[in-house]
């Protein structure tokens, strides 16, 4: 997967690095899911998610299904804001004021003591600050990122490989849809 900044901040990188539990590796192009191992295991689960601990309600099937509304909520389809605000309903959410420095902050969290929940909280005060919307999936290999760049305008997980395991999605596009425009000119005759 690229190498380069892709991170988020804050508890968002939680979420960015549990989307990223499903991927499709560059070298063998095939959907690959860690979740059914990282879920079997505690010691991989603790590794990965070193401050977050699952509960018995965070079942295999939930997290899968978590993770693949976020995913799309990634990819800021229209329809997954219904998605979203079952998960949020579901999590019992609730609304936590916090002092900062000597400003008065408010703050999402859930009461369900779970993982799930806490993924939810993590996303309802992303949404709710508004970096929610630079958390992004790359349109060909699905890899979550971080959109880092001023304008909020990233759409592929990276325009060069960043490394010798890396792919150039964005770069690959480009040259796909110019071979296409080239093919599409008439002749010269």
């Amino acid at each position: 997967m690229p190498d380069h900044n892709q991170t988020a901040p804050g508890e968002l990188e939680v979420v960015r690095r549990f989307i990223n539990s499903w991927s499709i590796p560059n070298d063998t192009r095939e959907e690959t899911d860690a979740l059914p191992e990282l879920a079997r295991a505690p010691e991989l689960w603790r590794k990965e998610f070193p401050q977050q601990s699952r509960s018995r309600t965070d079942t295999l099937g939930k997290l899968q299904r978590l993770r693949a509304d976020l995913r799309s909520a990634c990819q800021a389809e229209a329809a997954r804001e219904q998605t979203l605000n079952e998960w949020f309903s579901s999590a019992a959410l609730s609304l936590k004021t916090q002092r900062v420095g000597s400003a008065t902050k408010l703050f999402i969290e859930s009461s369900e003591a779970s993982f799930v929940g806490y993924l939810v909280a993590v996303v309802a005060n992303a949404i709710a600050s508004g970096e929610w919307s630079r958390l992004k999936t790359c349109p060909d290999c699905q890899w979550a990122f971080y959109d880092h760049t001023r304008n909020g305008s990233k759409r592929w997980c990276g325009m060069t490989k960043g490394g010798p395991t890396g792919r150039a999605c964005g770069t690959i596009a480009k040259v796909t849809a110019y071979r296409i425009r080239e093919a599409m000119k008439p002749g010269i005759a």
